[in-house]
């Protein structure tokens, strides 16, 4: 099954079930709601017979409108090590955000100051929790996973009088969507998926998800040993190497930047960076 988040007018948004050509609106705000309404959410989705929109004439708000947290991981792909030059790691390493998350939606533009900031972007498998997780295994992880999504991280770094800084002020805003594919529908662990990211048309990472270092499963049971996974939360997986800089000569940002990150099955993402 397919969920997503449609804009319903200016201010409003709600999670809907996407068929063919069309979607069916479900009565919750968010997929992120509607995971968290409780046990038999995906009953709920399957069987609602709500209003039908054209998936035509819809556009995507994020997935999760506010999630209570992101759990980034940091390097999950030797190929990416081997680019920076960096050990691999003996565990998988991660950050945590609490609110105030800059979210948004598949085809949304991201606004970029016009000088002073560099910017990164890659593209990751996302997977959004479904149960609560606190010290699970990795035996038993996926059963708490909802389903599998498409982000990307642009990461604006702060650039003052045009000298580098150091990579201590950031803003990350994360795309996401415009599905959230149900676990029944996607390969055990998101396993043997390809994912690309082309910038104004031009491939910079193919890479497939059965090459990630920590899987799926192992990335759950060592995050919910630190904090406690809840329903609705966003776990963005790595992203391989060719990872996106706009401090390169070859790929400098322009005034418009067209980011595109797919993975097979799951979805897209087709993000335009205005400066």
């Amino acid at each position: 099954m397919k969920l997503s988040t449609v804009r319903l007018g200016r201010d409003r948004t709600s999670a809907a079930r996407l068929q063919k050509k069309h979607c069916v609106l479900l009565p919750y705000p968010d997929v992120g709601a509607l995971i968290a309404s409780g046990d038999g959410w995906r009953e709920r989705a399957g069987a609602e017979t709500g209003e039908r929109h054209r998936l035509e004439d819809v556009s995507y708000a994020p997935l999760i409108v506010r999630p209570g947290r992101i759990v980034r991981l940091d390097l999950n792909y030797a190929s990416r090590a081997r680019e920076l030059g960096w050990p691999l790691p003996e565990a998988p390493e991660f950050s945590v955000s609490y609110g105030g998350h800059v979210v948004v939606g598949a085809d949304d533009d991201i606004c970029l100051p016009a000088e002073g900031q560099d910017v990164d972007w890659g593209v990751e498998l996302g997977l959004v929790m479904g149960r609560r997780a606190r010290e699970v295994t990795a035996e038993t992880a996926l059963g708490h996973v909802a389903g599998y999504t498409v982000t990307s991280n642009i990461t604006a770094w702060s650039r003052p009088d045009g000298i580098p800084a150091p990579r201590a002020s950031a803003t990350v805003t994360t795309p996401t969507g415009p599905t959230l594919v149900t676990t029944d529908d996607v390969p055990m662990g998101g396993r043997g998926l390809t994912m690309n990211c082309l910038v104004d048309g031009r491939v910079t990472q193919k890479a497939n998800t059965s090459e990630l270092l920590f899987d799926v499963a192992t990335v759950i049971a060592h995050v919910s040993t630190v904090v406690t996974l809840r329903p609705g939360d966003l776990i963005t997986t790595g992203t391989p190497a060719g990872a996106g800089t706009g401090r390169e000569p070859d790929v400098a940002l322009r005034m418009r930047t067209e980011v595109v990150s797919s993975i097979k099955g799951v979805g897209e993402l087709r993000n335009t960076l205005v400066r």
